[in-house]
């Protein structure tokens, strides 16, 4: 496709000074580069466009007919590129986002970005689904746990922490766990992935040899926070997610003395490209400086 463009522009450029010569010094091309590139294009097309003789160039009747296609076609290639060049260069259009759906985590932080750029139309895609960001042409993706795909460019910004916590009138109920041994008597609230289907590993010591009751298995946080709010049993929560509830009283934090490393890493994660368009550009540089 490339190389018939190419030497359709040839054959336009000798078209118009009438000489071989002349055209390869417009093109930087050799005279015989030029001749050997009308030649194929004669080939290609199956007519000759050309007539030739010692003394000038002239156009066959088919060659009259090609030059006509031939200059619209450059002309809307030309207006192409132009459009693609302009493309980039503006913020206009549309960008979408996969986010990792924790609330109060990242619904709050877009609101510069939406205010300095209203030229920009976004969809945002709350999902813990690791989407495919090519194949599904997302632009970007905030995302929640390990490193992110080998395939895709990332960017580090910072890590959310969990807490495990229980309402008071829970813990007034069926008492308040001293250890994490006190929990094989209670009722728990754990997180499954959707991604991976493995059930959340509490960040206690010995969480994992005392095989802790799994009495409420949920995918999502929000009807988690409820769950618990309404006195149903312990849970495991972003603590981004409840700080209001955790000031207001309605959520209290236990056995904290017991747990370590319950923070998980953030990502941007955005896929490679040759050349990005101002709009993926903006976004991507504000996702970087987003502090979490």
């Amino acid at each position: 496709m490339i190389d018939s463009l190419s030497a359709i522009s040839v054959f336009v450029k000798v078209a118009q000074v009438g000489s071989f010569v002349s055209a390869g010094r417009a093109l930087g091309l050799s005279a015989s580069a030029v001749g050997k590139r009308v030649t194929s294009l004669e080939s290609n097309v199956g007519a000759q466009l050309l007539q030739r003789n010692t003394r000038r160039i002239s156009l066959t009747y088919e060659g009259e007919r090609f030059l006509t296609h031939a200059m619209r076609i450059l002309e809307e290639v030309d207006n192409i590129q132009n459009a693609m060049l302009a493309a980039t260069e503006s913020a206009i259009g549309r960008l979408k986002i996969s986010i990792a759906p924790i609330p109060n985590l990242f619904s709050e932080r877009f609101n510069d970005f939406l205010q300095q750029h209203r030229e920009i139309e976004v969809e945002f895609d709350f999902s813990d689904r690791f989407v495919d960001l090519v194949g599904e042409n997302y632009d970007a993706a905030l995302r929640v746990g390990s490193d992110p795909d080998g395939n895709l460019r990332s960017y580090y910004i910072g890590d959310i922490h969990s807490v495990i916590v229980a309402s008071p009138d829970y813990l007034k109920r069926y008492g308040r766990p001293d250890k994490p041994e006190d929990l094989l008597t209670h009722s728990l609230i754990h997180y499954r992935s959707k991604n991976s289907g493995i059930v959340q590993v509490w960040p206690l010591s010995s969480a994992k040899l005392l095989h802790l009751p799994q009495t409420i298995v949920c995918n999502d946080i929000e009807t988690r926070i409820k769950l618990a709010l309404n006195g149903n049993g312990i849970a495991y929560l972003p603590h981004v997610s409840i700080s209001e509830h955790l000031r207001s009283g309605d959520f209290c934090t236990i056995l904290d003395e017991h747990t370590s490393d319950t923070s998980t890493p953030i990502y941007v994660v955005w896929p490679y490209a040759h050349r990005y368009s101002l709009r993926q550009r903006l976004l991507i540089d504000y996702l970087k400086n987003l502090k979490i």
